[in-house]
């Protein structure tokens, strides 16, 4: 049996939801657009994973730049650890940057509570967002009262929270998906429920028995007694889609509209494209080719949700993490390696290799050693030259005979 207690702090925090409207609103379709529910369109969780993923997969590390300006992973501080590998007792760092993201890119704002020892960062606790509840004090003043199933956590400076925001609108809060696309998630699931109602019934539509005959009297009452056993005879239980026999020229009218006539394929197509939009991420990223996406044209989109989607979510972990969970403007700071996720192939690879470096080892751009860095191989002795291009080497040699000519 639940303890009072936690089905007060329950109660409270449902009624905290509806009045904050951070438990979603009935869209024009009719459903109730909440976290959960948003979740069950397909749509919207593949474009919630796909982000997050973008933000667990790759490794997120801690440096300092050496002497020479170089980064060095900095492996010596509690931050590394925390960062990359342990950021509480029960998750990985994959799975707590999964789920932070996750919280941002639905509700627009994802919370952890930094747990500090001598001012070193040993720890980040997840909370749920709907557990937390800002609050104003003043002219931009504010501090977050924190509750969960068994009361108060506590009530927390801005200092002390560690706060992951969608795109903001007030400069505090990021902006929840739940409310800026739900007419599209709400239409998403009112056409899924629909076509699930009419599958369950067997994919017949709905209507009506009508006929020119007045039905009245014992015998009336009777024959439409007799109808609505025979009716139900065939369209419930192990007998469904038999036939009916109707008789006193009873005739069938159908009231509801086809899938055709309904353009309801066309319509679930155009959502998929509407949530994806209200996400900033490309169709073809959660699957949806549209019958005319290449391989190549795949490939591409793929590199651009990287660069764009990604790559502006990194950030923001990154600039959050400096100034919240690091030293801010200290010597060290975070970063994520995408040479995994963002690499071409091999052959294309080498190709760029070849043009940055040259042939015979005179670079044009990047030094060899530079190259190695963007693999993650560490230095070579020597690697750090950067030589002329062998042209610009070759017309510096020849100066010297043309001048005494």
């Amino acid at each position: 049996m639940k303890a009072p207690e936690a089905k007060s702090a329950e109660m409270f925090w449902e009624v905290l939801q509806r009045l904050s409207g951070e438990s979603g609103n009935i869209s024009g379709a009719g459903a109730s657009v909440t976290a959960s529910s948003a979740l069950g369109v397909a749509t919207v969780f593949a474009c919630v994973d796909a982000i997050a993923k973008g933000c667990a997969v790759p490794p997120l590390k801690v440096y300092r730049d050496d002497e020479d300006g170089r980064p060095v992973p900095a492996r010596d501080v509690p931050e590394f650890r925390v960062l990359h590998r342990r950021p509480n007792e029960w998750q990985t760092s994959l799975e707590f940057r999964r789920t932070l993201t996750a919280h941002a890119a639905l509700t627009g704002n994802g919370y952890a509570i930094p747990v500090r020892v001598n001012s070193e960062l040993r720890e980040l606790i997840p909370v749920l967002p709907d557990q937390v509840h800002r609050e104003e004090t003043g002219r931009y003043r504010w501090h977050y009262r924190i509750h969960d199933a068994w009361g108060e956590v506590g009530v927390f400076h801005p200092s002390a929270i560690f706060h992951l925001p969608n795109l903001m609108w007030d400069a505090v809060s990021g902006l929840s998906i739940l409310r800026t696309a739900r007419e599209a998630i709400g239409l998403a699931q009112g056409i899924e429920k629909g076509q699930a109602r009419h599958q369950r019934n067997a994919g017949r539509p709905s209507g009506i028995l009508y006929t020119d005959q007045t039905l009245e009297g014992p015998q009336g009452t009777a024959a439409i007694n007799r109808l609505k056993e025979g009716w139900n005879r065939v369209t419930n239980g192990e007998n469904r889609g038999g036939t009916a026999v109707l008789d006193f020229g009873f005739k069938w009218l159908a009231t509801e509209m086809s899938a055709v006539d309904n353009q309801l394929l066309e319509t679930r197509r155009f959502q998929v494209e509407e949530i994806c939009r209200a996400f900033g991420v490309f169709p073809q990223v959660v699957m949806h080719t549209m019958g005319t996406t290449t391989f190549a044209s795949a490939e591409a989109f793929f590199a651009a949700h990287d660069r764009v989607t990604v790559g502006a979510w990194q950030e923001a972990w990154l600039q959050r993490l400096d100034e919240f969970a690091l030293d801010g403007s200290g010597p060290l700071y975070a970063q994520f390696e995408n040479r995994e996720i963002q690499s071409a192939p091999l052959k294309d690879r080498g190709e760029w290799a070849k043009s940055m470096a040259g042939a015979g080892g005179h670079a044009l751009i990047y030094t060899v050693n530079e190259l190695r860095a963007l693999d993650g191989l560490g230095p070579k002795p020597g690697g750090d030259v950067l030589y002329p291009p062998s042209a610009l080497a070759k017309t510096d040699k020849e100066k010297p005979d043309d001048a005494s000519a």
